[in-house]
Parts: C-alpha cells; structure tokens; sequence
C-alpha cells in the first residue's frame, strides 16, 4: 500500500477454501488479537480491518512510509463448525516523492586551473532528500550538456571532458577574467521524480574554452 492513501483503502481480498458446501462451507474472516512477532515490522491489529464475510483487508490508517515500512498481522478464517485456519499477512508501505531535493547551496563556483587535464574533477555539488528509499537517492545531471564539463550522477563531481588547452600566445597579465555557467539538476532516479537545480559558475580564465581559435 502506498503512504499517504486515506484509510479504508483496499489492500487484498483473503479467500480461505472449505470443501464443505452449505452452511459449513460459509467461511468468517477476524483479525486475531495477538499478530506474529516480527521485531522488524509495526503490529497490523490496529492498523488494518477484515470485512468478516468478504475477506478484504482495508487500511485503517494513513501511512507513513518514513515512519513505518512494514506491518503484521494475523488472519484466521472459521466456518460453522468451528474448524479453522489462519493466515499471516505482511503488508509493505511503499513511499512517495514528498520531498524536493535541497543543494547545500544556490550555487557553486569552481576554477579550471592551469594545466588541468582530461578527466580531472574542479569540483563537486551535493544535494540531500529527506525522502527514504529509491526516492531519497540523488542522482545529478547537466540541464544542457556541456562540450567541456560533465558530471559524475551518483557523486556530483564536475570534470574536465578535455584538457584545459592554455590559450596560445596569451601571456599571464593580458588574459581577461572569464567565466561560464552550468545549470546542474539533482533529481531521483524514478520518472516522476521532483527536481531541484543549482548554478554552477566556472573560472575559465586559463583556458580556451569557447574562444575561437587564433
């Protein structure tokens, strides 16, 4: 069941089979008062009702897959005789993007220093997502691609995708200060996933990145 849904939300239809036909093979469906211990899940007793005739488990609650992933209970089905027969039930919670990915900050800046190579990180955005499971993982990513920058997705490091090719014939006091922008996006790996972005501003003083050859 998905966090979040009201109660009274259908999870299954538990069916027991008695071979008996007639009265004796009219089956009542209860939740029994002591569910199996399992210490990883939440007790089901309170949290989810049986409809005695029909078998469906519905919720009682509204879940919170940041509180509790996982319940327990114990079913037990009866006909007129009196035989029996139980069932345990694990109910998983499954959670929902609530939460927007936060980068530690607005924006980033960062300097492609002289002589960098190929492949050499000039440094690295981080983001974090309240949201637990698949949900709370961050994963970046250019907004544009860069022909000069690309980013690690699982880390967030920025690197070099060529070497910094030093302007020719530029000497030291006559280059003018230069910059670029990247948009960096941090985001789930689900479809659905909220997105959050941040800008990156890069020194590219001692390059020749986006200068039109000699």
């Amino acid at each position: 069941i998905r966090e979040n849904l009201p109660p009274g939300t259908l999870v299954t239809t538990l069916r027991a089979v008695d071979a008996d036909t007639g009265a004796f093979g009219e089956l009542r469906y209860v939740v029994l008062e002591r569910a199996a211990g399992d210490p990883t899940t939440g007790d089901g007793r309170d949290a989810f009702t049986v409809n005695g005739s029909s078998g469906e488990l519905r919720s009682r609650l509204t879940f919170d897959y940041e509180r509790a992933k996982a319940f327990q209970l114990l079913v037990r089905a009866t006909d007129a005789g009196n035989a029996s027969a139980t069932v345990t039930v694990r109910v998983l919670v499954t959670g929902e993007d609530e939460y927007d990915p936060i980068f530690l900050s607005p924006s980033f800046n960062f300097e492609v220093p002289e002589g960098a190579r190929k492949g050499q990180s000039i440094g690295r955005v981080l983001a974090t997502d309240e949201d637990e499971g698949v949900d709370g993982v961050v994963l970046y990513t250019l907004a544009k691609p860069s022909p000069y920058f690309a980013i690690n997705q699982t880390t967030g490091s920025i690197y070099l995708r060529v070497d910094s090719q030093p302007q020719a014939g530029a000497g030291r006091a006559k280059r003018e200060p230069r910059e670029m922008s990247l948009e960096v996006q941090a985001r789930s790996p689900l479809p659905a996933s909220r997105v959050a972005s941040a800008q990156v501003t890069i020194d590219v003083t001692h390059t020749s990145f986006g200068l039109a050859p000699d």
